[in-house]
């Protein structure tokens, strides 16, 4: 089990910090209400996390980059607006993770497990069984999922990354897989045994995934007002890859389900593309793989396709810094595409 060490100085934002936590099982959480304090803890105790969700000033950070220093093991993340001071200096630590506040627990939660690659079993909310399940799938595990939501549990079979098998209720199969991934607000719990089962799905989790959204996306309504993803208007430059060459266009608005790219070029409706994001909160980029669903005479809308987690919490993190800052540009990701 991975140790969290949580700084904090008020004691009831740590409790909460603590419980929302030990929801998930995957983690042992201890917390420290200074800088000193959280230094004494990880001399003592073999720390993999410090997590800084307070205004610490450049002396206590120092004191933190001494010792991170030391041990380069110990990830960091930090929990700041981007224009606080806390933000300015941590501009100069190379291995951390900055989330804005106010959190995405969604984006935090699947965060953590992606710096861990989920090695250990334990109970998790606040992550979409479609997000899981491309994790599973992109490290090829064989595991028991249990799906608590509304009074129904779901059983998924996963063997090398891929479904074998489900249960819900008198269901069994494909038909009981897409009822499980439509559960929504669901407990997730991760069992690493895997008993066996008679085979009864035989499609790979990539067309699941992608069938399933696309049934979830029928039963939205059609009117705009009520997509199922909200969209945001932005003006954000971009590079993207279509065919053998990288274009350039401007983000009209973006969404968790895609994008209106103005631009002009020989698009072709179907064909795929990969859109390079940036995000300045955690420094990171990459391309998101779409199919241009819309071309109109100022652009193209594009539908991301499957995705993987990381590629998901940098996609969640631009839309978060497009609803605090619509003047924030995405930079460097002209130099993201030339690596």
């Amino acid at each position: 089990m991975k140790t969290i060490l949580y700084l904090e100085e008020k004691p009831h934002i740590r409790e909460n910090f603590i419980r929302m936590i030990d929801r998930i099982g995957f983690f042992r959480v201890l917390s420290a209400g200074t800088a000193v304090e959280a230094i004494e803890i990880a001399e003592k105790i073999r720390v993999d996390m410090i997590i800084i969700g307070r205004q610490v000033n450049a002396r206590e950070m120092d004191v933190l980059d001494r010792q991170l220093k030391q041990n380069k093991n110990i990830k960091l993340i930090a929990m700041a607006n981007r224009k606080s001071p806390l933000a300015n200096i941590l501009k100069a630590f190379e291995y951390k993770i900055q989330f804005e506040t106010p959190l995405d627990i969604n984006l935090f939660m699947e965060t953590l497990l992606s710096e861990f690659e989920l090695n250990c079993g334990g109970q998790l909310k606040g992550v979409s069984i479609a997000s899981f399940l491309q994790m599973i799938s992109l490290e090829g595990k064989s595991c028991t999922i249990q799906v608590l939501a509304k009074g129904k549990t779901g059983h998924l079979y996963c063997e090398s990354g891929q479904l074998i098998d489900a249960e819900i209720e008198k269901k069994k199969g494909i038909d009981a897989v897409y009822d499980i991934i439509s559960m929504e607000n669901p407990t997730i719990v991760l069992e690493h045994d895997l008993p066996e089962r008679e085979r009864t799905v035989n499609h790979s989790m990539m067309s699941l995934l992608l069938e399933s959204g696309r049934r979830l996306d029928e039963k939205a309504p059609e009117h705009e007002e009520h997509r199922r993803y909200k969209r945001f208007e932005c003006s954000l430059p971009v590079s993207f890859y279509y065919g053998e060459g990288v274009y350039k266009g401007k983000l009209k608005n973006i969404s968790l389900n895609g994008v209106f790219l103005v631009t002009k070029g020989p698009f072709v409706v179907g064909k795929e593309v990969h859109v390079a994001l940036y995000s300045p909160s955690l420094d990171k980029a990459c391309r998101m793989p779409g199919v241009i669903i819309r071309k109109q005479d100022n652009g193209i809308g594009i539908e991301f396709t499957l995705a993987g987690i990381n590629h998901m919490a940098i996609l969640r993190t631009v839309i978060h810094e497009v609803q605090h800052d619509q003047n924030n540009p995405l930079t460097n990701t002209s130099q993201y595409m030339r690596n």
